[in-house]
């Protein structure tokens, strides 16, 4: 397989991650163009960025956080 099919370019986040004990919301799951998905933890009350330019980091989900 050509390398460039299996570089990560975009990603969309398709899920919160919640803590199980306190049901605060504490990062984002994102999935990749190639299929692969990628957790991110918030840091300071923002979504610590997967390695990857030009993405959103707290993109709208159609909630707010609690």
């Amino acid at each position: 397989m050509p390398e460039h099919e299996s570089v990560r370019s975009t990603a969309e986040a398709i899920g919160r991650i919640t803590c199980i004990k306190t049901g605060e919301e504490i990062g984002l799951l994102y999935r990749w163009d190639n299929g692969e998905t990628q957790a991110a933890m918030y840091n300071d009350g923002l979504a610590a960025s997967p390695t990857f330019e030009d993405q959103a980091t707290r993109p709208d989900l159609g909630a707010n956080r609690g």
